[in-house]
């Protein structure tokens, strides 16, 4: 779907917030890439993930969704790019995810 596709690549460079299944905000990030065939972590983004570039904790303990050998947690994964749910990711400025719609 191309159109949604040029949506998609328009929220590369985005301040985010990072959700956790209770829809707490758990981190702060840039969304770096949503190229489904890119790799990170060990896998495709796919259409379920995006790249995430995580700049702030707010709960540092809490889970990460995709791990790695280094990294289980927030504060594992601060300055370095991981992989997020599109549906728990939000725009800084807006209450709702990025990718509905």
């Amino acid at each position: 779907n191309v159109v949604s596709g040029t949506r998609h690549n328009k929220l590369t460079g985005k301040k985010v917030k990072l959700l956790d299944l209770e829809n707490e905000q758990v981190a702060e990030g840039i969304v770096m890439s949503v190229d489904p065939n890119k790799i990170v972590m060990g896998r495709p983004i796919g259409h379920v993930y995006c790249e995430v570039l995580i700049n702030y904790a707010n709960k540092p303990d809490a889970p990460l969704f995709v791990k790695d050998d280094q990294r289980f947690r927030i504060k594992d994964a601060i300055g370095s790019h991981i992989l997020w749910i599109r549906d728990y990711v939000l725009v800084d400025e807006a209450k709702r995810s990025l990718f509905s719609g």
